[in-house]
């Protein structure tokens, strides 16, 4: 199976992190606006594989590794607290990005790009069968937290 690497972005962020003031987490020149999907076409994609969790080397970041229909492996990474405006400390709300080749996408709540993520996954958890199909209730646990930004503090503990 081919699973999508978290590799490099562990990496990046793991550097980024040793010299980046918190308030700039993820550093200004990984952000990406979603209009950078357009031209993979964001809007139709589905997941054809989940294929598992990992957990970044910076105190707390979660990625979710999917691989897409069309455009290749993506991460929905549930950012540790360090990636959190002030207002979402305050609020404790978990802020959640989609990572594609290196880019951060900023999940917005309740914007088009989060409800069209709970969807996938709603969608996944629901209809993938056999290989690829690691986690149904981690898609929906996922999908629940997106929904209602709870802090993702633990896998595997109904997180």
């Amino acid at each position: 199976m081919n699973r999508p690497s978290l590799m490099p972005a562990c990496l990046v962020l793991a550097l980024a992190i040793q010299v980046a003031d918190a308030q700039q987490l993820p550093p200004v020149e990984l952000r990406a606006e979603w209009a950078e999907l357009g031209e993979v076409k964001f809007e139709s994609w589905e997941i054809r594989s989940f294929t598992g969790w990992d957990e970044f080397g910076d105190g707390g970041s979660r990625g979710f590794n999917f691989e897409s229909t069309t455009a290749g492996p993506f991460i929905v990474l549930a950012a540790n607290p360090a990636y959190w405006s002030e207002e979402d400390r305050k609020e404790k709300r978990q802020v959640f990005f989609l990572v594609r080749k290196d880019r951060f996408h900023l999940i917005t709540p309740g914007s088009v790009e989060e409800k069209k993520i709970i969807s996938m996954l709603e969608k996944a958890a629901a209809t993938l069968a056999g290989e690829g199909r690691t986690d149904p209730k981690l898609m929906k646990t996922l999908a629940e937290r997106l929904h209602d930004r709870k802090y993702v503090v633990g896998i595997g503990k109904g997180f």
